[in-house]
């Protein structure tokens, strides 16, 4: 059976969309995507914390101004309840400059929510890797109080 527009049965589902609307630089079908919930989060790498539908559509607007978002998912974390799913995993984005290609390792974060409407992103915040901001990184035995 089809889905209808914008309804999504599993987060799994919803982050397809997702990634698929990057693809594309399609705002309209991401914004779709995100719960219709006032507080709605999306941090870009680098960005200011973008809070609600407005702030979050700008954001990606101006994002797509510079083309679509080629990135590839790795290392897919999941932890998911009967409403809440997150998903913690590496961006492999493609980014060209003056000509050239390279890959950028990004953190990225995606909260969702199960509503009426099916499952609905609510945050998603994006940060740079340490290694990608020429920060050591420490091995696996350093522990660190957050």
């Amino acid at each position: 059976m089809p889905q209808s527009k914008g309804l999504h049965a599993s987060p799994h589902d919803a982050e397809q969309a997702f990634y698929d609307a990057l693809e594309h630089a399609n705002l309209e079908a991401l914004m779709e995507l995100w719960s219709e919930d006032d507080e709605i989060v999306c941090i870009h790498p680098g960005g200011p914390r973008l809070v609600g539908h407005a702030a979050v559509r700008a954001g990606w607007k101006a994002m797509f101004a510079n083309g679509p978002v080629h990135a590839r998912r790795t290392q897919v974390q999941v932890t998911q309840g009967p409403s809440t799913a997150v998903h913690s995993l590496v961006e492999q984005v493609i980014v060209a400059h003056q000509g050239q290609t390279s890959v950028v390792n990004v953190f990225a974060t995606n909260v969702y929510f199960k509503g009426p409407q099916g499952w609905r992103l609510v945050l998603h915040h994006a940060s740079l890797t340490p290694a990608e901001q020429g920060i050591a990184v420490a091995g696996p035995h350093v522990r660190t109080l957050h």
